[in-house]
């Protein structure tokens, strides 16, 4: 079977328009008769030829269009289609990809709606890794947007949701933070609070470890510079600022 591809490519809206040559032409009608195929989107080459594989395999019943959208919507990686029959003889597929915001658990993608997916093409992404049930999607995703507003200027490593409701997180500066099960929204201001004076006594943010599951305060697994050591650093810092 022989396809000839010609292909088009433009700055804001790269499309692909290919030669049924060679195929079935799938007839709609007594004068309508598809001849080409244009695949439209957002998308990367490798999924523009997976899209097309995709159509063209359905060859008789390319004429269905809603056949041709449900089989392409069918696709983890596409979060919409929309399919046209252009007279006289072109049909034309937009597609559009899921926009992943977060890693799910070891083999998938969250999109900004909750909804999970697998894609080969969203892999080596820079995005946070969020852990949870597969039935709490939207109440892991609830909490990863709590942390992110409480740390707005701060990169999100992971978050963890148990199956109890117990919650944790990471952030890409090291800081591990355990909020437990209940009183979570509390508990997330403390540990907040709790980093930002850490960090303004010079606490390595490394595998240091907030644990805020207590009714009042936090514990942490890092010693905490005494006094005495603050005092003779903010004095360092005053005879160099003199020099």
């Amino acid at each position: 079977m022989n396809v000839n591809r010609l292909i088009r490519q433009y700055a804001l809206l790269p499309w692909i328009c290919i030669s049924l040559a060679g195929l079935p032409l799938v007839s709609l009608g007594a004068e309508d008769t598809i001849r080409y195929l244009v695949v439209q989107g957002d998308i990367e080459d490798a999924q523009r030829t997976d899209v097309t594989n995709a159509v063209l395999a359905l060859e008789g019943a390319l004429s269905n269009i809603d056949q041709v959208r449900n089989h392409l919507t069918a696709i983890d990686w596409i979060a919409n289609a929309e399919v046209q029959f252009n007279w006289p003889d072109e049909l034309t597929v937009n597609v559009f990809p899921e926009r992943a915001i977060a890693y799910w658990n070891d083999s998938g993608f969250i999109n900004k709606e909750g909804t999970t997916f697998r894609s080969l093409y969203h892999a080596g992404e820079d995005l946070p890794h969020l852990f949870g049930p597969d039935d709490q999607v939207q109440a892991v995703l609830d909490r990863y947007l709590e942390i992110r507003r409480a740390v707005p200027d701060r990169a999100i490593e992971t978050v963890e949701v148990r199956d109890r409701g117990a919650v944790a997180f990471e952030l890409r500066s090291g800081w591990q933070v355990l909020l437990g099960s209940a009183d979570i929204s509390q508990r997330l201001q403390r540990a907040v609070v709790v980093m930002h004076r850490l960090e303004a006594m010079g606490v390595d943010p490394e595998h240091t470890r907030i644990d805020a599951r207590y009714t009042d305060g936090v514990a942490i697994n890092e010693s905490v510079p005494t006094i005495e050591v603050l005092m003779s650093q903010h004095g360092n810092s005053i005879k160099g600022n003199e020099l």
